[in-house]
């Protein structure tokens, strides 16, 4: 049976998407997890809606974020959602789902979500096909989590968590390196680009989700590292 037989549902703006109307824009395909989806504000208030206006009228970007879902249910979903788009760009992140962790009878004891050797996979792999379709990868990675004490999870599981974020980071800072990928490093980055982290910018007591103060400061550091992309294609030279 196909993994995608099982209930995934079409994330809507792929679901809604139109091929002959789109077809003279540079498109942008946004693709991740909840930190691309985005499903607690409206659309112009997420940072790949911000994006749009940011680019100007002949850019539009399609949000194919799924909540919950790592880098391996996005190799599934590839053909689905992500090719049809034709995407100029794909807009990739994973990382707070692919290094997620659960655990089992005690604190210690856990399962990884996606592994770090099948990320690194994932990740490659994605880069090779957004290449084989002409399309510019991009990377970006999610601020970091706060070690609040009120957060949920017990002192043991931030623990681990935390450090494997830090190892995650550094595979995906890897294959950008190695791959020639454009990389948006918000996870060490962010809290340098705010009066005080993590303040207004994430949400409490999770720590995994950036705030709706966050989106505009996301959006507009992607939209520095594709804008000249888009205004090679506009002159002509796509």
């Amino acid at each position: 049976m196909n993994i995608l037989d099982e209930p995934v549902p079409y994330p809507p703006e792929v679901a809604e998407f139109d091929a002959q109307a789109a077809e003279s824009k540079y498109r942008i395909l946004a693709f991740g997890d909840s930190n691309t989806q985005c499903s607690r504000w409206p659309r112009e208030q997420r940072w790949n809606g911000i994006l749009e206006p940011l680019l100007g009228p002949q850019v539009q970007v399609v949000n194919a974020g799924l909540g919950g879902t790592s880098s391996s249910l996005g190799l599934f979903r590839w053909e689905r959602d992500a090719a049809p788009i034709a995407p100029h760009c794909v807009v990739i992140n994973y990382l707070l789902n692919d290094s997620h962790i659960r655990h089992y009878e005690c604190r210690s004891s856990y399962v990884v979500q996606c592994s770090a050797d099948r990320m690194d996979l994932n990740l490659r792999t994605l880069v090779t096909l957004s290449r084989q379709i002409g399309a510019q990868p991009v990377f970006w990675t999610s601020p970091p989590v706060p070690t609040w004490t009120d957060n949920y999870r017990s002192p043991t599981h931030l623990d681990i968590q935390l450090r494997l974020l830090e190892e995650y980071v550094g595979i995906i800072q890897r294959i950008a390196q190695e791959m020639g990928v454009p990389l948006l490093d918000y996870w060490h980055t962010f809290p340098g680009l705010v009066d005080e982290y993590p303040g207004i910018y994430m949400t409490r007591p999770d720590g995994y989700h950036s705030t709706g103060a966050s989106q505009p400061i996301i959006a507009q550091g992607i939209a520095e590292v594709i804008r000249p992309r888009v205004a090679r294609w506009a002159a002509g030279g796509h």
